[in-house]
């Protein structure tokens, strides 16, 4: 059991007043979420809705709000996550709870992060930021947030105060689930980098090398943390690796088994289809052309509208490979100028990130 959990409990054990029991139940619950016990996190949703669920209780209502927003989104990536966290934080700013005004504001945060709206990220974390009086578990998540942001730019170094003073936060809250975020989210953010420089032939093999034992220390960490939420996130992870490392059988098995599981999401958009042009590059790969030309033609290009940014060129950059090597150099022509207006958006996109990026620093987190 993590520290954070057993300090709860503890503290629930002695604790006689109603109100305060029921705030530390769904603070309990939403950390119970966060590492993938979803059926135990709803249980203590559904209780704190039978005796609390009249909203008469400010703080109880938005942390009940949170809770399901948590559960939402580490059951299974619910876009509706959004929203009950949104409106969490409209109840909390209309009461005015300081500290639950940040520690949402964080969660919506990172929301949009996920979303890949970076200007709503920035504009969410708004509340964290130059105020007195510390919230932990608030900016701990900012740090984690901002951290993967910098890293998401390309700027790893600026990452690193970042992680840095999310970990010591983490460690004070007894939080693992923070510091499995922590483990996990410096190599997926690589993974996008090297992914794009690999599909222009530059790939760079200490830093894929580096992300690969980074990805595997992520999966080592939760599973003996017993942190199962997202586990199809890091096992994407894992075969980018192996495909980007000149294994492309091993990957393959692993797409294929994540594409099996019909229900999983891997995202707020239509992610499956990365791992689907993802498994026909294994496929040409391992010298199966035809299995790899049938996947690509199963896959409609306009397709790439409903992925996040950086997938929309990701994918239209490994659609105009799988072309060009399968035959058709005339498909990769037809999508030439989308994928150019692409480039041009996603690199607009990580000019105003890092210019958002720019005047932040974790000392205007109250400490």
């Amino acid at each position: 059991m993590s520290r954070l959990l057993a300090r709860l409990d503890h503290e629930l054990a002695g604790c006689r007043d109603p109100l305060r029991r029921a705030e530390l139940a769904a603070e309990r619950g939403c950390y119970l979420a966060r590492v993938g016990d979803i059926a135990a996190a709803q249980l203590v949703a559904a209780q704190l809705r039978r005796e609390h669920g009249d909203g008469r209780a400010s703080r109880i209502a938005v942390r009940i709000m949170l809770l399901e927003g948590l559960i939402l989104f580490f059951d299974n990536m619910d876009p509706l996550a959004t929203d009950r966290i949104l409106r969490a934080h409209t109840v909390a700013l209309a009461w005015r709870h300081d500290d639950l005004i940040r520690l949402t504001a964080a969660w919506l945060g990172h929301m949009q992060f996920v979303r890949g709206d970076f200007d709503a990220m920035l504009k969410a974390f708004e509340p964290c930021f130059d105020r007195p009086g510390a919230c932990l578990e608030a900016s701990s998540r900012v740090c984690v947030l901002i951290g993967s942001a910098h890293q998401f730019a390309g700027q790893p170094q600026a990452a690193r105060p970042w992680y840095e003073r999310a970990r010591r936060e983490a460690i004070t809250l007894g939080d693992d689930a923070t510091i499995g975020a922590l483990v996990y989210n410096r190599p997926a953010m690589s993974l996008v980098t090297l992914r794009l420089d690999a599909l222009r032939g530059r790939l760079d093999a200490d830093e894929l090398q580096m992300a690969g034992i980074g990805v595997e220390s992520a999966y080592a960490y939760c599973l003996g943390a017993h942190q199962r939420s997202l586990m199809q996130l890091k096992d994407a992870c894992r075969a980018r690796v192996a495909l980007l490392g000149g294994e492309p059988a091993r990957a393959l098995v692993i797409y294929d088994e994540l594409l099996r599981q019909q229900d999983t999401r891997f995202g707020f958009h239509a992610d499956r289809l990365m791992l689907e042009i993802e498994r026909a590059a294994c496929l040409l790969d391992v010298g199966r052309d035809g299995d790899a030309r049938q996947a690509l033609d199963r896959l409609d290009p306009a397709l790439h509208a409903g992925l996040a940014l950086e997938d929309q060129l990701l994918f239209l950059l490994q659609h105009a490979r799988l072309s060009r090597a399968l035959g058709h150099p005339e498909r990769a022509e037809a999508w030439a100028s989308v994928l150019a207006d692409v480039q041009g958006r996603y690199d607009s996109e990580i000019g105003r990130l890092k210019a958002g990026l720019a005047g932040l620093h974790p000392s205007r987190l109250a400490a």
